[in-house]
């Protein structure tokens, strides 16, 4: 799929494809750089190009938009409005909600209490329905998405999945259609937790679940905050199981949630101990190893992604 911009390396500056005509970009302070306006402008370019940009330079600060240029362009409007200024530093932007879809109801006021666990906690949003975030990824020239499953789309695939060798050495979920149907239909029903379709190209690649760490099990062991998030994933699609789409997709995966809940600080998974080909792949989005521990009925080792080092060292 075509972004709404396609920026590419022109010599000692960018060339925009769709515009057919070089970026009328100059060096500014600090590593950051000006972007003047470059006239009439598609729908969503202006956020596609800025976001291509922090892709093709690396050790771009940010971008300024003169506002004298700028103030009758809504593209650019709409970004002023967000950060309450004409100059778009790269961690900034990249923690604007421009890649969220579909409608999100806030969660109410207030704690829960789980008398059981004896476990307080915030009061959490319903779970979200449809597409969830879509970006496109110019490093590998695909559009990534997320969707919450639905399990009359998804169960024949999500079986196929489970029942494959390579998946079913670490999920252990091997089964008929009719158990896998019942299993997403409890995560759907879940207060804490929900599942996720991931596609390239809205062709769909792997299932990933999202959890509120604190209910999980994994809480009991660890000192969670009241945002962390967790992950479960899996790529059940051959052709998609390359070192550069891991890398898109578990980056997707976590901007996502840090887009989904700004207050998110922490994200967490635990991975079994001895699955090293994820392990592999984990630093490439900011996840790093706490500590090895035992459940029941594995031993897993937890890793963490921490925002604020996602968007200043590690990105998009």
């Amino acid at each position: 799929m075509m972004p709404e911009a396609s920026i590419v390396h022109d010599g000692y500056g960018f060339r925009c494809t769709q515009l057919e005509r070089a970026l009328p970009l100059a060096l500014g302070l600090d590593g950051s750089a000006v972007l003047d306006n470059p006239g009439a402008l598609p729908e969503g370019w202006l956020a596609a190009a800025l976001d291509q940009l922090f892709i093709a330079a690396p050790a771009l600060t940010g971008v300024t938009l003169p506002w004298a240029q700028w103030r009758d362009e809504p593209q650019a409007l709409a970004l002023f409005e967000a950060v309450q200024c004409d100059y778009l530093a790269r961690d900034a932007f990249w923690q604007l909600p421009l890649w969220l879809r579909g409608e999100r109801t806030p969660a109410r006021p207030g704690m829960q209490f789980d008398d059981a666990r004896q476990l307080a906690f915030p009061a959490r949003p319903p779970r979200p329905q449809g597409e969830v975030y879509r970006r496109y990824d110019p490093q590998i020239k695909r559009t990534l998405s997320f969707r919450v499953a639905d399990v009359a789309q998804a169960a024949a695939r999500f079986t196929r999945w489970m029942n494959a060798p390579r998946v079913n050495a670490f999920w252990e979920m091997a089964g008929p259609q009719a158990e896998q149907e019942n299993y997403l239909r409890k995560q759907l029903d879940s207060t804490y937790c929900y599942p996720l379709i991931g596609c390239f190209d809205d062709e769909p690649f792997g299932y990933f679940e999202i959890y509120w760490a604190a209910e999980d099990r994994i809480g009991r062991h660890y000192r969670w905050q009241p945002f962390d998030r967790g992950l479960h994933m899996l790529v059940g699609e051959e052709q998609w199981r390359g070192a550069h789409f891991i890398r898109s997709w578990l980056r997707g995966l976590s901007h996502y949630l840090w887009l989904d809940e700004p207050r998110t600080q922490r994200l967490v998974a635990e991975p079994r101990f001895d699955n090293q080909r994820l392990f592999r792949h984990l630093p490439v989005a900011g996840f790093e190893t706490v500590k090895e521990f035992d459940f029941p009925h594995k031993r897993s080792r937890l890793v963490m992604s921490q925002r604020s080092r996602f968007f200043s060292e590690v990105g998009l």
